[in-house]
């Protein structure tokens, strides 16, 4: 027999629903009929069936994959009809608004939709540009603009979405009539989203915004008011799981109140009762996250098992909550903080004890504070081990590794649990009445942990090797090898003293690798066309260097320049520069300036300028203004020129020896200077016209996939080799020596 069973069955269930997320439908249908006769095989061999496992684990997987077919068909393919369609809504707000990024977003779930044929009851995220005055569960009449998120393989926002039950998304048509009614009949979960908003509320009442953002995303995981700079360092150095609600914040939480009823001398079967109530509660005031959720069915199944005098399976318990929560959602392996929350408590279950051991060998000749050692000594075990077990996740989804997460969790861990007590003891007593002082002493406590908790990411993020982006090849070598390395090492016989230099030569391994790299690489320059719609975003970087020359697209697709400057480990630039002020070339500007702070900010002296970029650009950076051209010269290979001029606006780039155009609002080739139409790669955005009148051996189309359809056949006349982004990803060229470059496409 199967020692634990659910254990098989709920991570296999995970598994395939995680490598369904990369796949497209046809392909899972493929991979489900041959699971099944895998299946089938394992039940024919005797050895294989006799263990039960194969078997269990093929039918677990066939199932898994069963259930997302059948929810892709049944809940998103009649969803498609509403893609790009204005349609009217009805429906009530189900979640608390927030604010990002200056537009204000609601959760509707909808009760009519008047289209043809179409599902009534949804829930989608509607957006609009100033706040409503909408409460939670209030009614709302509408005029939306319906779209579906955007589609990538494995985790995507369309992913992310679907985990929340979310299936398309809208904006509002906010000068269109629009009616809001106050619904007298409050579900029960409507008070513990008041009481979530009063948390929220007293918190930044209490805390400058910049702690109290930290505080309500750690206590509640509502990250929107968490700085961009912030949630990169945390990301960098390994511990962003600490600014998103998970099971460690969940365990904390449970032992807290234990421990209080225990001082209480509460008798023991009523302290676990009153500890999964309260474990419920705070589940449902953070949302019911997936995250949350796992951990809060295994621990109330643990805790359950004790109530009824049975030792409860951690392994299986969690297997359990795995489970239960995939096949409520099979959509929930599209939410990263939901993996992460599996695979780090999986490590930390199966591999701690071990790893301690391990390390506990270093200390033996330490003859004092025994106890402090051995707590630390736990304490870098479950570290490791669950930074090894989500490697994997967090190669995938953030695109990098971090080489201190180990002295950044030892730094920051436990002073975040205790942030998280004081934090909300702070906001309780806020609402006290009499007592309502004693709230700041307590805050006063969470604000100088949350200062030093980003006093430490910062040090720690402004290491030069402090995190590796994995979108280089040899990052996966050194990984791959150090993993067979280390397996091999414990296949000897679990050799404790070649398992420590398996893992040391690794280490060195990765270290030396990376810096050979940077030294490699450090001619190199990149540019990179993002995928971001109509418009284009480009940008230049060097080494730890970068400037836009371009940051415009469509209205939902701003994610993808954070996403790329992350990856190469910028969070300032060095210049903005901007030809015009169309959308297609600087819909994006004010948020980089805001997010990014470049050192200079290069605008055309332009009535049209938007005030808001002004007044950014002026309070962030320092501001250059040109009339006709400005000229600039980087890094000793880069040069930009930005011209303006009435009929056209554009940048011509001269990196290497090799010249680019960029005319990021399309244009006329027939309205440029002779002098710029000699180039070996154009770049151009909107409609541009006559691409027969320049001289390049590339045009690169930033588009989406209509607008670039509908331009092919006057581009494929022009004889050109022709590269588009079209929603198939980023386009980037690898600037070498001597004019060699290299192109390549990244999703």
């Amino acid at each position: 027999m199967i020692k634990r069973p659910m254990a098989v069955i709920g991570f296999s269930y995970l598994a395939a629903l995680v490598a369904a997320t990369y796949f497209s439908i046809e392909i899972i249908i493929g991979f489900y009929i041959g699971t099944l006769i895998l299946f089938l095989l394992s039940l024919l061999v005797k050895n294989v069936r006799d263990k039960v496992i194969l078997p269990l684990a093929f039918l677990t997987i066939a199932a898994a994959l069963l259930s997302y077919i059948s929810f892709t068909y049944i809940k998103i393919e009649p969803i498609n009809d509403l893609d790009n369609r204005d349609v009217n809504i009805s429906g009530r707000v189900c979640d608390l608004p927030y604010e990002n990024y200056g537009r204000y977003y609601y959760i509707i779930e909808t009760d009519k939709i008047d289209a043809y044929e179409v599902p009534q009851k949804l829930k989608i995220r509607m957006s609009c540009s100033k706040a409503l005055d909408l409460d939670v569960y209030d009614r709302i009449d509408c005029r939306v603009h319906m779209f579906m998120p955007k589609d990538k393989s494995g985790f995507s926002p369309k992913t992310y979405y679907e985990s929340k039950g979310i299936y398309i998304l809208s904006y509002l048509y906010e000068y269109d009539n629009y009616s809001i009614k106050e619904e007298p009949d409050k579900p029960i979960y409507y008070y513990f989203l008041k009481v979530r908003k009063a948390i929220i509320e007293a918190l930044r009442t209490m805390l400058p915004e910049e702690q109290a953002g930290v505080a309500i995303g750690v206590l509640l995981g509502d990250k929107y008011l968490i700085s961009d700079d912030i949630q990169n360092n945390f990301r960098d150095i390994g511990i962003a799981h600490i600014l998103a609600v998970s099971g460690l914040h969940v365990s904390f939480i449970a032992a807290f109140i234990l421990l209080i009823l225990r001082n209480l001398r509460i008798p023991a079967n009523l302290r676990y009762v009153i500890t999964c109530v309260g474990i419920f509660c705070f589940m449902a005031l953070t949302g019911f996250s997936p995250s949350v959720r796992r951990a809060g069915i295994m621990l109330i199944i643990l805790y359950l098992g004790v109530l009824i005098n049975n030792r409860a399976d951690s392994i299986n318990s969690l297997g359990i909550a795995t489970l239960i929560i995939s096949i409520i959602n099979p959509f929930s392996a599209g939410d990263i903080g939901f993996l992460l929350s599996v695979t780090s408590t999986l490590g930390i279950l199966l591999f701690t004890d071990k790893t301690k051991n391990v390390i506990k060998m270093f200390t033996k000749k330490i003859n004092c504070c025994n106890d402090l050692i051995y707590n630390i000594c736990e304490l870098i075990s479950m570290t490791i081990c669950a930074m090894v077990t989500t490697l994997p996740i967090t190669m995938l989804s953030f695109g990098k590794i971090s080489l201190v997460g180990v002295i950044a969790n030892l730094l920051c861990v436990f002073p975040t649990m205790l942030m998280m007590v004081f934090s909300f003891i702070s906001a309780i007593l806020y609402y006290c009445g009499p007592i309502a002082f004693l709230a700041m002493p307590f805050a006063l406590v969470a604000g100088i942990i949350i200062n030093y908790l980003t006093f430490c990411a910062g040090v720690l993020a402004s290491f030069a090797f402090a995190a590796i982006p994995t979108s280089q090849g040899f990052v996966s070598f050194c990984l791959s090898g150090a993993a067979i390395l280390i397996a091999y090492s414990l296949f000897l016989g679990q050799k404790y003293e070649l398992v420590r230099i398996a893992s040391i030569l690794s280490f060195i391994v990765l270290l030396v690798g990376t810096m050979s790299y940077q030294i490699f690489m450090s001619g190199s320059t990149e540019l990179a066309v993002l995928d971001t719609g109509n418009g284009c975003s480009v940008f230049v970087s060097k080494g730890d260097h970068a400037i836009a020359v371009s940051c415009g697209g469509d209205k939902f697709k701003f994610s993808e320049i954070p996403y790329y400057l992350s990856s190469k480990n910028i969070d300032r630039l060095d210049y903005m520069i901007l030809s015009d002020f169309s959308n297609e070339a600087s819909y994006y500007a004010q948020s980089v300036i805001e997010q990014y702070n470049p050192y200079y900010t290069v605008l055309p002296n332009s009535k049209n300028i938007d005030d808001k970029i002004s007044r950014t650009a002026a309070d962030s950076s320092n501001a250059v203004y040109f009339n006709e051209s400005a000229n600039l010269e980087l890094w000793g290979n880069v040069k930009a020129k930005a011209v303006r001029m009435d009929n056209q606006s554009f940048i011509y780039l001269t990196i290497n020896d090799v010249n680019l155009l960029l005319c990021p609002s399309g244009g006329n080739a027939l309205y440029l200077p002779n002098e710029y139409r000699d180039c070996d790669i154009l770049i151009a955005g909107g409609d541009f016209k006559n691409y027969d009148y320049i001289n390049s051996s590339y045009i690169v189309l930033s588009n989406n996939f209509d607008s670039t359809m509908e331009l092919l056949d006057s581009v494929a006349k022009s004889d050109k080799l022709i590269i588009a982004t079209a929603g198939d990803g980023n386009v980037i060229f690898d600037f070498k020596k001597d004019k060699n470059i290299c192109i390549k496409r990244v999703v």
